[in-house]
């Protein structure tokens, strides 16, 4: 017979928001998940799924403050601000995973904060902001800058029409089909971009392999760094001697600077 103590605990809610363009969406959880998605102008849809959090530590009563939580949803509104996930007393929220689906205007900047879970945005217009501790970051077909962090987790990034500013502690960084600046970093895993319109590449990994494909036809300017790997590029010509610690260069004539360094890893660059 299922005890009260194994019944799964969950309560949701439920809020839609009317807006004006231009709208910014600050959204947080401790434990749970992030989405957010561009939907329809002049409107946020925010839908929340509370589930209590299997621990050894005892919480207190989760299920009153799962049901407190439903009446009185972690939603805020100021003018065109959004608030979700964050509310004034904290201890409503301990031992409480949230789980949040959020649709806004396209025209959304998003700032997207997470502890322990994952951030998924996808076909805004706006730039995104999103930060895990212990999680990972997807930002999908997004039409300006795009900064993403992590602590522990991956990052992945397609299809951004803006400057890409990505970071992990521990993680591989995916940055594709990118038109515009990019600057990746991370202490251990690989890198991976690639390009549609020429624009800069710093990428910079203590402990992994960076992988590059430039945007069809255009000029760069090259330089590569490696203290332990290996070195591999399209034809270019070559600035001083070559070794197979150190490449400089350009391709095809020259332009935006392609910079890459990595301690432990090969780079490969085509």
């Amino acid at each position: 017979m299922e005890t009260r103590e194994q019944k799964q605990i969950e309560g949701t809610f439920e809020a839609a928001i009317e807006v004006s363009a231009p709208v910014t969406l600050d959204v947080a959880v401790d434990s749970g998940l992030i989405r957010v998605r561009a939907g329809e102008d002049g409107v946020v849809l925010i839908r929340g799924i509370l589930r209590a959090r299997h621990s050894f530590f005892s919480w207190g009563n989760v299920e009153d403050r799962i049901r407190q939580l439903e009446v009185r949803p972690p939603v805020e509104q100021d003018g065109n601000t959004i608030r979700v996930g964050d509310v004034a007393d904290r201890w409503l929220l301990r031992g409480v995973e949230l789980f949040l689906e959020i649709a806004v205007p396209a025209e959304t900047r998003v700032r997207a904060l997470a502890d322990s879970g994952d951030i998924r945005v996808e076909g805004t217009n706006a730039p995104a902001d999103c930060e895990a501790d212990s999680g990972d970051v997807e930002i999908f077909s997004v039409g300006a800058d795009v900064h993403a962090s992590t602590d522990s987790g991956s990052i992945r990034i397609r299809q951004a029409k803006g400057r890409i500013r990505a970071n992990a502690d521990s993680g591989d960084i995916e940055a594709l089909d990118i038109a515009g600046d990019i600057e990746a970093s991370t202490d251990s895993g690989d890198i991976r971009v690639s390009q549609t319109l020429a624009a800069s590449i710093r990428a910079e990994a203590d402990s992994g392999s960076i992988d590059v494909r430039l945007a069809p036809d255009a000029g760069y300017n090259i330089s590569l760094r490696t203290d332990h790997g290996r070195l591999t590029t399209p034809e270019m010509e070559f600035r001083g001697r070559p070794t197979h610690k150190e490449i400089d260069g350009r391709i095809r004539g020259g332009g935006p600077l392609i910079d890459l360094e990595t301690d432990h890893g090969d780079i490969d660059v085509a």
